[in-house]
């Protein structure tokens, strides 16, 4: 999922202008408040609980690991299903059959859609990936509440699994309404499900910078990642003390955006939230979540209220094992029974806000552990140059929505590849089919041939790999402009939206072959973040044309998955790897431009016997596909002379296009190869010898 730049004043109202606020030592009120929460139920506050009361412990009970094996059978994988909205989040209940996620995630009760929920989805001891796991549907119809400004959103979900599970069998997490759980220069933990991968627990880099009671949020610093939106934050008694929003990117003097992986990027074009590193997040309190969502239950679910007041008391996954090791089972806490009054319920807090929040009651228990994991790890920050600044300003989202950017209708009508495009009397030399060729290439629906044309560039699929034999592209820089018909040309406008919307493409299959020789989105929205979605024709090369329309038309057919290879981020992003495929197309590109040029561009993968094996799902189910580990790529211009040709072949390793017009230098001579040695690897199933006969290759008469 990637990146959106957004204005997010309404997640920090008031924004921090001043730097995190000095730590006090803790006050008296504080200090006997904290007691109340490690000693509720007659608890015994451990020796090490009562020093890190004073800031003099920050070690933790071991028993803090099995607390958290309780704690992650509450947090659920959420499957963003709605329309055209995919994506993942995390969710946790908070009371029999209602699950609390992020306001982003679900901000109306019709964006739910068919959106599931799926517990236990996590690695085993022995590191052997689950299988998917058991999902329930969610339901608004029978609950709903949200709230923008705490960006918070409680969904009810199905009484039973795709599996016949019972969803009130399930403990949940307690949200208690009296605020004072954790204060600034403590640690949080956070159980997360990012980018939809199995359950990962956010230890490090895990302090407390920002916790203002007169404000709705904390800010902290830890390790999260896109599908973390909705995320239990915990304090070290495992009791929630926020829900996990947003955040804020590093970045220099000049607005560059910090690289995980080291460096700075100019923009956040292509990037995903592991891809950046983050100088802090954003939770919203748990107390301001719960006292609200009380007020809107009595007034829009009056009767289911007094349940959720009950949860808030009692009933949850820690206190019932703990009474049940007591002797005391308890039962899990039905719709309708009698809860505490509300004299009992609400308290003042103390804190001077004139709020009236929650006290801490009898029903429940709190789990009187600390943790702080002492791992000393390099941070990012001193390898990317990070500069200090005072200020915490405007959050950054985490990209979210995935939509079908638009997609003119008539693809039978389309153009596709020009063989005339450089020269008006002759073709271009270009890739043929041979015999062999034809029998591994996937037919046309309709059998009309094999060739998908599309605005701009023309695609042959693989009929088993399920991935393009080839793409033949016609490339035009002459007359680029910005604007076009009023419009801009970005990606967001051609794709539909606006640029501040944190929306990524997703890919439609082509309906003019069958399903069964494509890839789906699916296969990489659901790879494990293993892989980037890699244009074989560039986006950007084919957004051409004299109107919006026919430019909007050529990046919405780019984003057919016949167009897509899988390709790790390293070698598909030239910010990631160094001469790697990014670069080498933002190489060509740039070249041309510079000398106003057309150009016809012919890529695609090399398949081997031996490619890799990767085990992912496509819309049928599991999938076993090879990967092709190198990808082709030539380019024939319009010389003074003749057509001129260059060939390149890609690994994963190859270094960074630095030519400033169009030759090869030394760095990039191991990649250039003669094009007949290309076509040796295409296991006889296209002929490049039109190519050939003007490849500037010095070794090209002897391959």
């Amino acid at each position: 999922m990637k990146l959106a730049e957004l204005d997010l004043e309404r997640f920090a109202p008031e924004a921090p202008s001043a730097g995190p606020i000095p730590a006090d030592p803790p006050s008296a009120t504080l200090v006997e408040r904290r007691y109340r929460f490690l000693t509720a139920d007659g608890q015994t506050a451990t020796p090490l609980e009562q020093e890190a009361l004073f800031g003099t412990n920050d070690l933790v009970e071991v028993s803090f690991l099995e607390r958290c094996m309780l704690a992650r059978t509450c947090v659920g994988r959420i499957r963003i299903r709605s329309g055209g909205r995919q994506g993942w989040a995390t969710g946790f209940l908070i009371a029999p059959g209602l699950v609390l996620t992020n306001h982003h995630v679900f901000p109306a009760q019709d964006s739910v859609g068919s959106s599931r929920i799926g517990f236990d989805y996590w690695f085993d001891v022995a590191g052997q990936r689950p299988a998917d796991p058991d999902e329930f549907e969610l339901r608004p119809d029978l609950f709903y509440v949200s709230l923008k400004a705490l960006d918070y959103a409680v969904v009810a979900i199905a009484e039973k699994s795709a599996r016949g599970q019972d969803i009130r069998t399930r403990r949940f997490l307690r949200l208690i309404p009296e605020s004072g759980k954790v204060k600034q220069d403590e640690f949080v933990t956070l159980l997360q499900h990012p980018d939809g991968a199995p359950m990962q627990v956010a230890l490090r880099e895990n302090k407390v910078i920002r916790a203002n009671p007169n404000e709705e949020y904390l800010w902290y610093k830890a390790d999260t990642a896109h599908g973390s939106s909705g995320s239990p934050v915990f304090n070290d008694s495992l009791q929630v003390v926020a829900l996990h929003a947003n955040g804020r990117i590093v970045r220099d003097a000049n607005g560059r955006i910090a690289l995980a992986s080291g460096g700075w990027a100019d923009n956040v074009d292509g990037l995903t939230e592991t891809d950046v590193v983050w100088e802090a997040n954003v939770g919203f309190r748990a107390s301001r979540i719960a006292q609200d969502l009380v007020a809107q239950c009595r007034q829009q679910w009056p009767g289911r209220h007094s349940e959720i007041e009950a949860a808030m008391l009692g009933g949850d996954i820690m206190s019932s094992v703990i009474k049940a090791e007591e002797g005391e089972e308890a039962g899990v806490v039905e719709g309708g029974e009698s809860g505490p009054s509300e004299e009992d319920f609400m308290a003042d807090s103390g804190e001077g806000n004139g709020e009236k929040v929650s006290a801490v009651g009898s029903g429940g228990v709190v789990i009187p552990l600390q943790l702080h994991v002492t791992l000393s790890v390099a941070g990012v920050a001193t390898t990317v140059g990070r500069t200090s600044s005072p200020e915490l300003k405007s959050l950054e989202s985490e990209a979210l929505e995935m939509r079908m950017p638009v997609i003119y209708d008539g693809l039978p009508q389309r153009r596709g590849f020009q063989a005339r495009f450089l020269d008006a009397n002759r073709d271009v030399p270009a890739p043929k089919l041979t015999k062999a060729g034809d029998k591994v290439v996937a037919p046309l629906i309709d059998g009309s041939g094999t060739e998908l044309r599309y605005q701009h560039f023309s695609v042959w699929m693989h009929s088993e790999r399920r991935l393009a034999l080839y793409t033949a592209a016609n490339v035009d820089w002459r007359k680029r402009r910005k604007t076009v018909d009023g419009k801009p040309v970005t990606r967001a406008s051609l794709a539909g939206w606006s640029a501040d919307d944190k929306v990524a493409e997703l890919w439609a299959a082509d309906p003019r072959i069958e399903t069964r020789y494509q890839l789906p989105d699916a296969f990489y929205t659901e790879d494990r973040a293993a892989f980037d979605k890699g244009h074989i024709t560039r986006r950007d090369d084919v957004c051409w044309g004299k109107t919006f329309e026919d430019i909007q038309m050529a990046n919405g057919d780019t984003f057919h998955v016949t167009n897509c290879s899988p390709q790790v981020k390293e070698f598909n992003q030239g910010k990631f790897g160094e001469e790697n495929w990014g670069d080498l197309e933002d190489a060509i590109a740039r070249i041309t431009k510079e000398d106003a040029q057309a150009a016809c561009i012919f890529a695609g993968p090399v398949f081997r016997g031996d490619d890799r094996w990767f085990r992912g799902k496509d819309d049928q189910g599991a999938a076993r596909i090879q990967i092709p580990s190198r990808f082709w790529k030539i380019v024939v211009v319009k010389g003074q002379q003749d057509f001129e040709a260059y060939g390149f072949l890609l690994e994963q390793d190859v270094r960074k296009v630095t030519e400033e017009e169009f030759y090869v230098t030394d760095e990039w001579l191991a990649a250039w190869k003669p094009i007949p040695a290309i076509q040796e690897l295409m296991r006889g199933w296209l002929d490049f010898g039109d190519i050939a006969r003007c490849d500037k290759h010095s070794k090209a008469g002897e391959a």
